[in-house]
C-alpha cells in the first residue's frame, strides 16, 4: 500500500473546510448527515479534534471540548484545527497516547484517524453546497483499511453490532488489494458471499455510507443481497 501523508491531509483538509465553511449559508442542510446543518457539521468536527488533542496530551477520552461561540463557528473551528494540527505535529508518533485502537497506545495512531474523519467530513460538507471534489485513490484505499482494521472488529467488539452473517470482500480498483468483512473481524478471512469492485474513492465512501452499492463505478459479483446486508450492518458508528 501507499503510504499516506496523514499530517498534510489534514492540515490542507482543515483549511479546506474552514474556507468552505466561512464562504458558505451555515444553515445548508448535509445530505449525508440527515437533520445536521454545515454549522451542525462544524460544530461536530471541531469538537473531535479537541478531542483526539486532548488525548495525545491527557492520556484519556475524558476532553470537555468547547463550545462554538454564536455566529462565530468558524473562528472557533480554525482554532479547534489549529490545536489538533499543532499537538500532533509537537508530538512524537511513537509518544504514548490514548485512542481506541488496538495496541500499542501512540499519538500516531491519530495522524491516520483525523486524516480520515477531515476528509470525509469534508466530502459532507462539499456535497452540501454541490461542489465535490476528488478525493486521492491512497489515502481512500487507506480508509478502507482502516474501516476493516479498527472500526468493524471494534462494532462488534462493543456489541454494537453481532457478527456478521454474510460474507464481502471489497477489491480497490488501482491496487487490487482486498479487504473481507466476515464475522467479528478478527477470524481468517472467510469464504465470501459477494465482491464489490471499484475505484478506490467509490469502495471509500461505499463503506463509510455515503455511496449506495448501485452507484455506476461499482462492480457487484456473487450475491449482491448479502452485499447489501454486510453494508447495512453498522460497520462504522
Amino acid at each position: 500500500m501507499i503510504s499516506v501523508d496523514y499530517l498534510a491531509v489534514i492540515e490542507q483538509g482543515t483549511r479546506d473546510f474552514a474556507e468552505l465553511l466561512e464562504r458558505s449559508d451555515q444553515e445548508a442542510l448535509v445530505p449525508s448527515c440527515p437533520g445536521w446543518t454545515l454549522r451542525n457539521l462544524a460544530e461536530h468536527l471541531g469538537e473531535v479534534h479537541q478531542w483526539a488533542a486532548h488525548a495525545i496530551v491527557a492520556g484519556n477520552l475524558d476532553a470537555s471540548p468547547t463550545v462554538a461561540p454564536e455566529g462565530a463557528v468558524c473562528g472557533w473551528y480554525r482554532d479547534s484545527a489549529r490545536l489538533l494540527v499543532e499537538t500532533l505535529r509537537a508530538t512524537p508518533v511513537d509518544a504514548p497516547a490514548w485512542h481506541f485502537g488496538a495496541k500499542p497506545q501512540v499519538a500516531g495512531w491519530w495522524r491516520r484517524r483525523q486524516a480520515h474523519e477531515v476528509t470525509i467530513h469534508l466530502h459532507d460538507a462539499q456535497s452540501a453546497v454541490g461542489k465535490v471534489l476528488a478525493i486521492d485513490a491512497a489515502l481512500a484505499a487507506d480508509g478502507v483499511a482502516e474501516v476493516r482494521s479498527v472500526f468493524f472488529p471494534r462494532q462488534v467488539r462493543l456489541g454494537r453490532i453481532p457478527a456478521l452473517e454474510h460474507a464481502m470482500a471489497l477489491v480497490v480498483g488501482e491496487t487490487g488489494e482486498r479487504f473481507v468483512f466476515a464475522g467479528d473481524g478478527l477470524s481468517p478471512d472467510a469464504e465470501v458471499e459477494a465482491t464489490v469492485a471499484g475505484p478506490a474513492e467509490a469502495l471509500y465512501l461505499l463503506i463509510w455510507g455515503r455511496l449506495s452499492v448501485e452507484d455506476p463505478r461499482l462492480q457487484v459479483s456473487g450475491d449482491g443481497a448479502a452485499a447489501r446486508a454486510v453494508l447495512a450492518a453498522g460497520l462504522v458508528p
